[in-house]
């Protein structure tokens, strides 16, 4: 109860804000909507920072835009938690997992073995099929479970593999987290574009421990952490080098975009928030953490690291949004929040999930200055596909928000309905294969992190 509470006192003060001049209504529909992912990210962390005027770009947003929670998914039928491959995948599709069929970061093979999920393995269509079909140009970076990267009409830079936030010790310390990694096929759409972006990339280890303090901390990082420190630092070059490499694909894609022309529909996704919440937690509030002390050097160190995660994603929001030249409706949203964690399980990772993410929505159509009811992450596909003027699957387990929407725009864009999209995407997704042969690299990965049995 004390943390619903916390959690609605947090979302009224999106009303507090200061006003700003909202942005005028306009019925048509422009030629862009952008989905921004941000993993972990909690209204709970991100009001107070706005607050303080640290956030200015997500700021900006809320002031001209409408906001809500966006509840995650509940618990499966054995009583897991949702992992984060599942929750984008429904944001992405509409779908439940029963219906999608990703329930986890590896699959049982024909063999009775496991081998990674990844996009072929997915049993429906995604946005980027849906708008595929109907030759809409469309753009996805970065997003959960895109591996091996799909043909569209446009780009899909993929997430070779999700990172993992259950760490162990030695190299097992060390997160996988989805990137652009040489010498693996398949991973960008079309495939002519991989060389240009594997030039891109961050590599973690040229992120120094400098670089890492100026955006991180604001104090040098220790010469001799200890061992769990030492992964948590590892964690965020991690992390921070996999969303500089995804940021810098975005821009090289917007200057030169396959076909000459920018998608209709871009999604793009960064995950350093929630890695750094895991680790970095306890130092932002160590009364909190009850399993071993933690030194005052290291709480006025790494205290401020999650509140820095924050700022860093905004300034990636406020050098995206920079990029566009008309209106574009932007829908910026979480899988889930984040807690302390007290469960001795999971000693390594002192914050922990909860179901309460955010949703925030703004641009041409969009109301202006409202704090909405909670709404769910199954319904972010069907809203997408509204607001670009495209059909609902009646088949869909979610429905539009239309409550994000003015008056006008509802009166000029009738929702409109199929009775499925598989029919239409299904010659698309003919002849995927469903192994590659880098999956036992792959699982040789996730069994160095402790995640396998």
């Amino acid at each position: 109860m004390i943390r619903r509470a916390g959690a609605l006192l947090a979302a009224s003060a999106l009303l507090l804000l200061p006003a700003c001049t909202s942005a005028p209504d306009d019925s048509s529909s422009p030629d862009r909507v952008l989905v921004f992912g941000i993993d972990g990210a909690d209204w709970d962390r991100a009001i107070p920072l706005m607050r303080q005027g640290k956030l200015p770009a997500l700021s900006r947003l809320a002031r001209t835009g409408t906001s809500r929670t966006l509840i995650s998914l509940p618990p499966g039928a054995d009583g897991r938690e949702r992992l984060s491959p599942t929750i984008w995948t429904t944001a992405a599709t509409g779908r439940l997992p029963e219906a999608h069929g990703i329930y986890h970061f590896v699959t049982a093979n024909e063999s009775g073995g496991q081998q990674p999920v990844t996009s072929n393995r997915r049993q429906v269509a995604s946005l980027w099929n849906m708008l595929t079909s109907r030759d809409r140009r469309v753009g996805v970076l970065g997003w959960l479970v895109t591996w091996p990267a799909e043909a569209v009409h446009g780009y899909v830079v993929s997430s070779y593999t999700p990172f993992i936030f259950r760490w162990g010790q030695g190299q097992a310390s060390r997160p996988i987290k989805g990137t652009l990694v040489e010498g693996v096929p398949d991973q960008v759409w079309p495939p002519d574009l991989q060389p240009e972006l594997e030039r891109l990339k961050v590599a973690p280890a040229s992120v120094t421990d400098r670089e890492l303090a100026d955006r991180f901390t604001g104090v040098p990082l220790g010469a001799d952490p200890s061992e769990d420190l030492a992964g948590s630092i590892d964690g965020m070059r991690w992390s921070w080098a996999a969303d500089a490499t995804y940021e810098a694909a975005y821009h090289y894609l917007a200057e030169h975009p396959p076909g000459g022309e920018r998608p209709e529909l871009e999604l793009v996704y960064f995950a350093s928030v929630d890695v750094i919440s895991h680790r970095f937690w306890k130092y932002m509030e160590p009364d909190t953490w009850t399993d071993g002390p933690l030194g005052d050097d290291e709480i006025e160190g790494y205290g401020q690291s999650v509140e820095s995660a924050y700022r860093s994603v905004d300034g990636v929001l406020a050098r995206v949004l920079a990029r566009e030249e008309a209106p574009v409706r932007t829908l910026i949203l979480s899988d889930h929040g984040f807690r302390e964690n007290r469960a001795s399980t999971r000693s390594t990772s002192s914050g922990w999930h909860r179901p309460q993410g955010l949703l925030l929505a703004e641009g041409p159509g969009i109301r202006s200055g409202r704090l909405l009811d909670p709404g769910s992450v199954v319904d972010v596909a069907p809203t997408v596909l509204y607001a670009l003027g495209l059909p609902i699957g009646e088949d869909f387990d979610g429905e539009a928000a239309l409550d994000l929407f003015t008056e006008e725009y509802l009166a000029a864009h009738a929702l409109t309905t199929i009775p499925s999209w598989e029919t239409e995407v299904a010659p698309l997704r003919e002849g995927a294969a469903v192994t590659s042969p880098v999956d036992d690299e792959i699982l040789e990965r996730l069994g160095a992190l402790g995640y396998l049995d």
